[in-house]
């Protein structure tokens, strides 16, 4: 009885308790609810900033959940504001441009490492012969030598279709071959809760791994999704794990996109921050524990570097040395025809030299050039430049100290005293330089000094000399045109030639008491008459006597002959001349 009060009395207070709970919160809390709605926004502004800090804490899906929608709402700003971000941006272009090219070289420096630590060793040769005999790629025989396991691709599948919500990889491609592999898990799987017996629980089998030669497929199963990863390698536990607290947060932030997944994988493409975190890779334990520089690639850089310089400072040297080599064709006497660079550090010179000039190996000691790194070739050639004429005169001068030679431009006027026998030699080796315009004329001033007898002035060493010039004399002649008694310009530039070396040959004779004389023969060829070409032969003796006359040789001196025609089985042309001979005789017997 007194329990049924007591029920009775506790069923009063209830039913109070909840009049009054309606009377203060309203039906259904309505009142709690408008109130807290009204103040929502003062309330969540309040405690929002520690609300995210602490969740992002706890398990970090606020930078999940918001990752994606920082992305899109960045996409949509630059597409509709782009000239706007491209002038905030333009100011770290620069920076930006720095560091890409900075990371590009040293990526490229470790690939070129690894190519060569991969290709060109030992170990590398041994392992494209493995790649080969196991009939597997190279690259993925490399990655299961280097890498302890390494994920190489993750799933996102709903469990209910079995279709392909999202998916990503370490090397980027997805598509096609997701798709493809997704219905054939799907499928693989269904196969296997069809065929098999239940658990113990009477729930279906359920494949978690599926493991090929080449790699591993990791299975998770969710409520609504399930995540599935391709492993190569040993998979250690925390891997499986990884997939679980992935399954797990794409549950939650997921749910309701899960539930009312309609075929359209669109709404999943944000997931792939979530499954890329599954994407996890450990190198082994000796090549982790070192940390990988390319010091081969440094090393073949460094030695192409040196190599490259070292060329760069031998062709320097070369040009260096072939610019200074190139001065030598302002020498006087030296003409380059060839200045080349051969190979690497040698230098080819082909020049003419006048035997005059000085040497090359002589220029080259002066100018401290080696000798060595120059190929020389030289051929013999008369220069005519009037430095070295300069130079062969002042030659011939300096065996004559009382002699001196001053220039007007290309003139030369000599003074000073000489004997009769050595101005004779000095005209001699004046008139053998060749490119020099001389004449007795240029010897005048000297005078001649017979008080200065010598050794050289014995009379048999004169008349030798006087022979030598003589033959000089009667090695000239004066040739005429046909049927013709005229002198030519050049005949009459001969015959002042004559005329000085014969006044210079009486000189010296007349010292020696000798008296010299001229014959001049007139000759012709063997057209016309035997008496016609005796006469023209006599007028063209007379006509060269004349002219000799004019320059102020002696008639006395000259002889005209006639001989006529000459026969010396030669062109006709060859026979029409005037020929010299010079006699001469003690003149203490005439």
């Amino acid at each position: 009885m007194t329990n049924s009060k007591e029920s009775q009395t506790k069923t009063s207070d209830t039913q109070q308790m909840e009049k009054i709970r309606q009377l203060v919160l309203g039906e259904d809390a309505s009142l709690i609810k408008k109130t807290i709605k009204d103040n929502a926004r003062e309330v969540v502004a309040d405690v929002f900033s520690e609300a995210l800090h602490d969740r992002e804490k706890n398990d970090g899906s606020v930078n999940k959940v918001l990752l994606p929608l920082v992305e899109k709402s960045v996409e949509k700003s630059v597409a509709n504001h782009s000239e706007q971000f491209v002038g905030y941006l333009y100011p770290l272009v620069g920076s930006l441009v720095r560091k890409s090219v900075t990371a590009f070289i040293t990526e490229l420096l470790e690939k070129t490492n690894a190519l060569i630590e991969n290709s060109l060793t030992i170990k590398g040769l041994k392992w494209r012969f493995e790649a080969w005999r196991s009939n597997v790629r190279f690259s993925q025989y490399v990655a299961s030598q280097t890498f302890s396991f390494r994920v190489e691709q993750v799933f996102l599948i709903h469990k209910e279709t079995g279709l392909l919500l999202n998916s990503v990889s370490l090397d980027m491609s997805t598509g096609a071959d997701a798709d493809m592999v997704s219905s054939m898990l799907t499928a693989i799987n269904d196969f296997v809760a069809d065929s098999f017996k239940p658990n113990t629980d009477s729930s279906e089998q359920q494949l978690d791994v599926v493991r090929t030669d080449d790699f591993t497929l990791l299975i998770k199963q969710g409520p609504k999704a399930a995540l599935v990863a391709a492993v190569t390698g040993n998979m250690p536990q925390h891997v499986a794990n990884q997939l679980q607290v992935t399954l797990e947060d794409i549950h939650k932030i997921y749910d309701k996109e899960l539930d009312q997944f309609d075929g359209d994988a669109i709404n999943f493409e944000n997931s792939e921050n979530q499954l890329r975190d599954c994407l996890v890779t450990e190198l082994k334990q000796d090549e982790r524990d070192t940390k990988k520089r390319p010091w081969m690639a440094w090393i073949l850089v460094v030695l192409l570097l040196c190599v490259f310089t070292f060329l760069g400072v031998l062709r320097w040297q070369t040009l260096e040395i072939k610019e200074q080599v190139s001065l030598i064709d302002n020498q006087p006497g030296i003409l380059i025809t060839q200045l080349d660079i051969e190979g690497i550090n040698q230098v080819k010179l082909n020049v003419l030299r006048d035997p005059s000039a000085i040497s090359i190996d002589e220029w080259l000691s002066v100018h401290k050039l080696p000798k060595d790194k120059i190929s020389i070739k030289e051929r013999a050639y008369l220069s005519l430049d009037p430095e070295l004429i300069k130079n062969k005169v002042q030659a011939v001068i300096n065996t004559y100290p009382q002699v001196n030679v001053k220039w007007n431009e290309l003139s030369p006027t000599f003074t000073g005293f000489l004997t009769g026998l050595d101005k004779l030699l000095l005209q001699g080796q004046l008139s053998s330089i060749e490119g020099l315009s001389f004449t007795p004329s240029l010897l005048n001033a000297i005078v001649i000094n017979s008080n200065n007898q010598n050794a050289a002035d014995d009379p048999s060493i004169i008349r030798a000399i006087l022979d030598l010039n003589i033959a000089k004399i009667e090695k000239l002649s004066v040739s005429f045109e046909k049927g013709k008694t005229d002198l030519s310009l050049d005949a009459q530039d001969s015959l002042i030639t004559i005329k000085e070396q014969f006044s210079n040959l009486i000189e010296v004779a007349e010292q020696q008491n000798l008296s010299l004389g001229l014959i001049i023969m007139g000759t012709t060829d063997t057209a016309g008459t035997a008496s016609f070409n005796k006469i023209l032969s006599q007028k063209r003796a007379d006509t060269v006597k004349l002219k000799l006359q004019e320059l102020g040789i002696s008639n006395n001196r000259l002889n005209a002959i006639g001989l006529g025609v000459i026969d010396l089985k030669t062109s006709n042309e060859g026979a029409r001349k005037v020929l010299f001979n010079v006699v001469y005789f003690d003149a203490s017997q005439q």
